[in-house]
Parts: C-alpha cells; sequence; structure tokens
C-alpha cells in the first residue's frame, strides 16, 4: 500500500542538541534563584530536577509533566519561596538554553521539502506543549516544511499511548498502512506506533544497545539514512 503520510517526532530527531539544552536550562534556573532568591545554585538545580522526576509519578504520560513552569513552581514551593515573582522567569531561562543548544538533523529540511514536494503528508508528532514545539519548529527553520503538528497536549496523552498516533492519522486523512512514524525513542515512537498499526523507522542516534522486537521494524544510524530507507518506503 502507498505510503501517504511520514510522522517525525521532534526532539533529538529533527534536530540533536536537547540533552545539552535540558542540562543547561536548569542550571541558568540555579543560578537564578542564587541571585534572585538566595538560595545555593546547586541545591535549586537539584531540586528543581527532582520536580520533574516528581510530577512524573504524580501524572504519568500527562502532558502537564512538561510545564517548566510548573516544575519551577514546586522546586520553589519546597524552599518556602513564593513561586508566582519567579517560576515564569526560570521558564524563559530553561528554553532560552535548549533554543541555543539545537541543531538541525543534517539532512532533515531538504528532506521534508523532498516529501511535500512528492505529495506526501509530513506531521510532527511529538510529547510536549504545543507553544513550546511550535517556537523550536519555528527556530529551526522548520515551520513552513510540515503539513500539521500534533503535541500530546492536544492529544491528551504522551507518547507511547495511542491517542497521539490517532490524532495524527485523522490530520493526515490517511490509515495506519498508509503512514510511517519516524523517532528516536523505541518505546515512545516505534512501539507506540506499532500499538495502533504504524510501521516505525527508530532513528538510533543515542549511545544505547540495539533491541529486539516481536514485529518488523526500520533503524537508521542517521537522518541520511533514514531518508534512503523511507525512500525505499514509499516506493514499495
Amino acid at each position: 500500500m502507498k505510503r501517504k503520510a511520514v510522522f517525525f517526532d521532534l526532539d533529538d530527531t529533527l534536530y540533536s542538541g536537547f540533552p545539552e539544552g535540558d542540562t543547561e536550562g536548569f542550571i541558568r534556573c540555579g543560578q537564578y534563584a542564587a541571585a534572585n532568591c538566595g538560595v545555593s545554585a546547586e541545591e535549586f538545580t537539584a531540586r528543581i530536577r527532582q520536580a520533574r522526576e516528581d510530577l512524573k509519578v504524580v501524572l504519568p504520560r500527562e502532558p502537564e509533566i512538561h510545564d517548566r513552569t510548573l516544575v519551577a513552581q514546586q522546586a520553589l514551593e519546597a524552599f518556602g519561596i513564593n513561586p508566582i515573582p519567579h517560576a515564569e522567569a526560570m521558564h524563559d531561562l530553561y528554553w532560552s538554553a535548549v533554543f541555543d543548544h539545537m541543531i538541525v538533523r543534517p539532512g532533515a529540511a531538504d528532506f521534508l521539502t523532498e516529501l511535500r514536494e512528492r505529495g506526501v503528508k509530513v506531521g510532527v508528532c511529538t510529547n510536549m506543549l504545543v507553544g513550546i514545539q511550535m517556537r523550536k519548529l519555528y527556530r529551526l527553520g522548520l515551520a513552513d516544511k510540515v503539513d500539521f503538528l500534533v503535541t500530546s497536549e492536544e492529544a491528551g496523552r504522551d507518547k507511547p499511548d495511542s491517542p497521539i498516533f490517532e490524532l495524527a492519522l485523522k490530520k493526515a486523512g490517511c490509515t495506519p498502512a498508509e503512514a510511517l512514524m519516524v523517532g528516536d525513542n523505541f518505546t515512545h515512537d516505534i512501539i507506540g506506533a506499532h500499538r495502533v498499526g504504524i510501521d516505525g523507522l527508530w532513528l538510533h542516534v543515542h549511545d544505547e544497545p540495539s533491541v529486539t522486537a516481536d514485529f518488523p521494524f526500520l533503524e537508521a544510524a542517521d537522518f541520511y539514512q533514514a531518508a534512503d530507507l523511507i525512500r525505499s518506503a514509499l516506493d514499495n
């Protein structure tokens, strides 16, 4: 069956540098706390990181866990500090660090254009909040190279849960057999897509072992190889 749509994860799939930006972002929050709240930078950085992990337990796979303002609020409150004057500033500092580290994966921008020229719908299917992901796509120069964006905020659940993939299929106007999901997180992107009948291509770019599964999937070591595999999938 002819593929009509390709869905791409965003963070660490269409661009690299998120782990570095994430680390720097929380460091900047700690520096802000030291300068404005009388708290040790190191202690606050550790606390805000822990606040994110705590939220994952309280709100498993809920999009709200990605809200850095909420994470900052909980960290500030843990120190007995009123978060209202500071949490939004920390949100902005964190994301400015992530933006500073983002680098479009070589070959990605041109390949998205190629897909659309071939009549293939290009979707971004990503965990996170819609405003931040739109800002990332704009900053990366990819905003005009995709047909639609689906976030877990819009779908109500993070990957690997099914609603986000089902919404992507609805926006693409295609069946699961007509789509392909590309992402760097095997569980979120490949297993999640498989559960709704979408084939997956794992962008294996992190220092982690290969995986085995009881279903077929494609695997690429970089975006150029991923593009070649997608071209073959489109032609078969």
